[in-house]
C-alpha cells in the first residue's frame, strides 16, 4: 500500500515523498515530478489518502473547511491523527465537537466536494494553543 508524507524544514513545505514498497521511495518538490534522490527536511506530515474539492492531498496538519450536510454551512477544523481510535479526522476549532474520524466502520463521513484546504496548523500557533496541541 503506497504512503506519502508532506516534508517540511519548519514553517516551509520542501517537497513530498511517496513510498510505495519499503524498496521503491519517489521524492518530489512538487508532486507532479517524482524521482529517487531524497530531499532534506526536518518534518513530515503524513497523507490521509483523501482529496479536497480542488483534488489536492489532505495532510495530517491541514487546516480545512468541511460540512457533514451539504446543506448546512461549513466549519473549519484541523486534520489530525488521533492515536487512542487510530484514525485520521478532523478536530473542529470552534466547535464543542471533538474529533470528526473520516471513516466510521468503512463508511466514509465526507466527499471531497465537503472538504477544502485552506491553511496549515503550523502556519497558524494561535490555533494551535487554543487547541491544546503540543508544538510541532
Amino acid at each position: 500500500m503506497e504512503k506519502r508524507y508532506r516534508l517540511r524544514i519548519g514553517k516551509r513545505v520542501v517537497g513530498y515523498k511517496r513510498e510505495i514498497s519499503s524498496r521503491m521511495v519517489f521524492y518530489s518538490k512538487n508532486e507532479f515530478w517524482w524521482n529517487g534522490q531524497a530531499i532534506h527536511h526536518q518534518q513530515i506530515d503524513e497523507s490521509t489518502g483523501l482529496f479536497d474539492k480542488n483534488h489536492k492531498m489532505i495532510y495530517e496538519w491541514d487546516i480545512v473547511r468541511f460540512s457533514l450536510d451539504s446543506n448546512e454551512s461549513s466549519e473549519e477544523g484541523v486534520v489530525l491523527w488521533h492515536s487512542k481510535e487510530k484514525c485520521f479526522g478532523i478536530k473542529p476549532i470552534n466547535s464543542s465537537t471533538n474529533f470528526v474520524p473520516f471513516e466510521v466502520e468503512g463508511l466514509s463521513l465526507f466527499s471531497p466536494a465537503d472538504l477544502e484546504i485552506f491553511s496549515y496548523l503550523f502556519l497558524n500557533p494561535d490555533i494551535m494553543i487554543n487547541l491544546g496541541l503540543e508544538d510541532i
